[in-house]
């Protein structure tokens, strides 16, 4: 699928109108970027991630009477995207395929245990770093340890830059339960980066 032209998630134009295709494609284009890092941290496929967002785009224009007005549209969305891709989990489960993108995973960037930040990709013409390609196999290992929940949070904060508050409205779940992901995701990371014992998410565990 081809994202929406011109997504920017600042720019919505006038109250929610589901009923109004042109209101509903307004909110989905600024909206896009959220729902298809949401779809691609559940299933690990920006690809996919993608193919899901389309899926939940038409469930949702085909539900509008069912939208709040008033409400988060983005949030709305996003837990259709969230069933839309716990479907596309459970059939590649039964195809034993379960992937884990490069291309979106390489993205990410992180926090080193002294504050500093630091990108896999060297710049955006695509030069690697010394060992890049070991490193990007151990980053995308490591980020599949966590569970999609943490994994959602994660992109969410350090590709979108979103708050908090924003990821908790997105993903369904208390603030402070979005900002244990994060911190225990970035220290998952950081500990299986640095050859350190792997610290495993396990997939039910959140913060009170």
């Amino acid at each position: 699928m081809t994202p929406p032209q011109n997504c920017d998630r600042t720019a919505i134009a006038g109250p929610v109108d589901l009923a109004d295709p042109r209101s509903f494609a307004a909110h989905y284009r600024a909206a896009y970027s959220r729902l298809a890092l949401v779809a691609a941290g559940m299933i690990g496929d920006r690809t996919a991630a993608e193919d899901v967002v389309q899926d939940a785009a038409i469930i949702a224009f085909q539900r509008a009477a069912q939208f709040t007005p008033g409400t988060n549209f983005a949030a709305w969305m996003a837990e259709i995207v969230r069933r839309c891709a716990l479907n596309y989990r459970r059939k590649a489960k039964h195809r034993k395929t379960y992937p884990a993108d490069p291309a979106l995973l390489s993205q990410v960037e992180h926090q080193g245990a002294g504050g500093e930040s630091w990108r896999s990709i060297a710049s955006l013409s695509g030069d690697m770093l010394e060992d890049q390609g070991q490193f990007d196999d151990e980053l995308i290992r490591a980020l599949k340890q966590l569970s999609p929940e943490a994994r959602c949070c994660l992109l969410l904060r350090t590709v979108e830059r979103l708050s908090y508050a924003e990821i908790a409205a997105l993903m369904h779940m208390p603030e402070g339960t979005a900002m244990s992901h994060v911190h225990r995701s970035r220290t998952a990371l950081r500990r299986a980066l640095s050859r350190e014992p792997a610290a495993h998410l396990p997939a039910s565990e959140a913060a009170p």
